[in-house]
């Protein structure tokens, strides 16, 4: 049993320890990956600040990964070695009501990289067959690595929200999701986007990639604004923040009949009326559980067509030994991050 680098959990509100740790086996349906880049996402961050606890301690971080395939199991038939490939975090088992149904985000058996199985942030990490993807040929491993939740998280909000070509679309919060989440809608055929971030630099950003309006909640209430813009709200709100006040914004900047997606992970309690803020208006309120496995092949053609642009999706890269900077650099908004990516070998 060979050992790896990797960056552990063992507290909350406690630096990460970079420890050497014993690897799994590699079993007949297991893909062996040399980890070329993981993602910090604002999940890691519940983790760390013990809002998100894990099942169990300590436990390797990270689920946003790509790299190179270094061994394999006898039944492994989908890659082979040296294979550039992205893993799915979403380790569902494939045979319970919810994956046969196609809702593997659902799994009775669920399991997720980070949660309660050893995640990415080290130099090799072993991986279920069914998990293990070909990364498109005209992607870095940095940008490889965002795809399997910023870019896919995004994509099943999307979905879900039934986001239709005409109308009128808010994203709330433009990290790595949000600034995705604004691809997506002119993909779908928003003809109206409206990013909202309290960044400069990711409002700049959001233009660039296809929103038609952005604002800035600092300057002006941006509630007035998105009613005023939208003539009484929008069609759909896709709150990325994941705190209570922008969940309540998101929901105001809707209109009646409209629908709100909370994309944002949000451990505050939220105060509403039933009545007043939802059955009047009537809006339809919805949250997405990651995403599907049977949407990742739609995702992944709409990049290697160029039809998707990752080329700034990666705004931060650094060495795994440096993972509690990267950290650093996520909880405090430095230099405006969109996604920080580590590079383990």
């Amino acid at each position: 049993m060979s050992q790896v680098l990797a960056a552990r959990f063992h507290e909350p509100l406690k630096p990460l320890k970079l420890e050497y740790v014993d690897l799994p086996s590699i079993a007949d349906n297991d893909v062996l990956i040399e980890v070329k880049a993981a993602g910090i996402c604002h999940s890691d961050l519940h983790i760390l600040d013990g809002t998100f606890p894990p099942s169990k301690t300590p436990i390797t971080l990270g689920h946003e990964l790509s790299g190179v395939v270094a061994g394999k199991g006898e039944n492994v038939r989908n890659v082979e070695v040296g294979d550039r490939v992205g893993a799915d975090y979403l380790l569902s088992c494939g045979t319970c009501d919810s994956c046969l149904a196609g809702k593997d985000n659902l799994c009775d058996n669920f399991r997720c990289m980070a949660i309660n199985s050893d995640g990415a942030w080290a130099e090799r990490i072993v991986v279920p067959m069914r998990h293990v993807y070909p990364l498109p040929h005209n992607v870095g491993f940095p940008e490889g690595a965002v795809i399997g939740c910023a870019v896919m998280t995004a994509y099943h909000s999307l979905k879900q929200a039934e986001v239709s070509a005409g109308e009128t679309v808010l994203v709330y919060g433009l990290g790595g999701v949000g600034i995705h989440l604004i691809q997506w809608a002119k993909i779908f055929g928003a003809t109206d986007i409206i990013g909202v971030d309290i960044e400069d630099g990711k409002l700049e950003l959001a233009d660039a990639l296809g929103a038609t309006v952005t604002l800035n909640p600092t300057h002006r209430d941006p509630v007035e604004q998105v009613r005023e813009l939208t003539n009484g709200g929008v069609d759909v709100g896709f709150e990325v923040v994941g705190h209570a006040a922008t969940v309540k914004k998101t929901l105001a900047c809707v209109r009646k009949g409209g629908r709100a997606s909370l994309v944002g992970m949000t451990f505050e309690n939220l105060t509403l009326s039933v009545v007043n803020d939802i059955m009047i208006p009537e809006v339809k309120i919805m949250s997405p559980q990651d995403h599907l496995k049977r949407e990742i092949p739609h995702v992944l053609k709409f990049i290697e067509k160029g039809d998707f642009d990752l080329s700034r999706a990666v705004s931060h890269k650094m060495p795994l030994k440096e993972v509690n900077e990267g950290v650093r650099m996520l909880t405090n908004r430095i230099n405006q991050p969109v996604r920080i990516v580590l590079e383990p070998s």
